[in-house]
């Protein structure tokens, strides 16, 4: 089995997770799974969950007949994803399973057992003028395994022709996602970028008597220290992985604007990034750059906790 996920317990029963409700952004999120599955040789796992708001209370309903109706709404729309997945995967590997309960709260617990949970931006919940559904927020903030949320109007995989993006900025949580996005550039035979944001906003305020060298000099040995970062970071990864195409750039202004907008330039197949940052508070569970990247990238996003 190819491990392509860092951090992945290659025994883990539900293999690639992604949720599925026939809606368009839910279609994205099952093409961008099925080929990352058959990449990565793991089972696929189709969650369909039907809204406990969904379910009546009324005493005038049957339980007995609204359960088989939800039933029978969950096989068609399994069946129809399982023939779409079984035109490329064995259909062994592919697992439909349906549930009564939160989409959000589901795939979560779905989660702890998997080595990559899948959503798209959008389903059918959300307002469709929202650039993220709040189950896709609260899976990526929560989830306990590598979380990607498939953004954009096509499927994007990376590739020779569409790099990974990896955002460093040397916290922990990007040590691991950093890990991540090596591992996943190695088996998509993708160019690395990793790139950092150089945060010197704000110096035009300094006064001069507030630094030794003056302001221009600090601003200059920042940029020197972070690029230095980035290039010990591409050594290190073209060691391990040698043939491994890697670039570095360092980027200015809002760091999740930054992120997103490098993403459009080099035609990012995939985005990797930490959940918090070191601008993230400890309380946070995605980060505000992490939310950012999320809501404006125009491919998939993977975040790491």
């Amino acid at each position: 089995m190819n491990a392509a996920v860092s951090g992945a317990n290659e025994t883990t029963s539900h293999g690639i997770v992604v949720g599925y409700d026939g809606s368009p952004g839910s279609r994205l999120a099952l093409d961008w799974a099925i080929e990352t599955a058959k990449r990565d040789e793991r089972p696929l796992t189709l969650l369909h969950c039907v809204g406990l708001n969904m379910t009546p209370t009324f005493r005038a309903y049957d339980p007995g007949v609204q359960a088989h109706a939800y039933d029978e709404m969950a096989r068609g729309v399994l069946a129809e994803a399982v023939d779409i997945a079984a035109k490329t995967l064995d259909r062994d590997d592919v697992r439909p399973l349906s549930v009564i309960g939160s989409a959000a709260a589901e795939l979560v617990g779905a989660s702890s057992q998997a080595d990559l949970v899948v959503t798209g931006s959008r389903g059918h919940g959300a307002i469709s003028g929202g650039l993220l559904g709040s189950t896709s927020y609260a899976v990526t903030a929560h989830a306990r395994c590598p979380a990607v949320v498939v953004r954009g109007d096509t499927v994007v995989h990376a590739g020779p022709s569409h790099p990974i993006v990896m955002a460093f900025d040397d916290s922990k949580s990007s040590q691991k996602a950093l890990e991540t996005a090596i591992q996943v550039a190695a088996a998509a035979q993708a160019p690395l970028h990793v790139v950092a944001v150089d945060n010197v906003g704000g110096l035009e305020a300094w006064p001069e008597s507030d630094t030794i060298v003056g302001r221009e000099e600090m601003i200059d040995e920042m940029h020197r220290h972070v690029g230095q970062t980035l290039r010990n970071v591409a050594d290190d990864a073209r060691r391990a992985h040698p043939g491994l195409d890697v670039h570095t750039n360092v980027l200015g202004g809002g760091a999740g604007v930054a992120i997103a907008a490098y993403a459009v330039d080099v035609r990012a197949g995939l985005v990797v990034m930490g959940s918090r940052g070191h601008g993230g508070f400890t309380g946070m569970l995605l980060g505000s750059v992490s939310h950012r990247v999320v809501h404006d990238a125009p491919c998939p996003v993977m975040v790491i906790h």
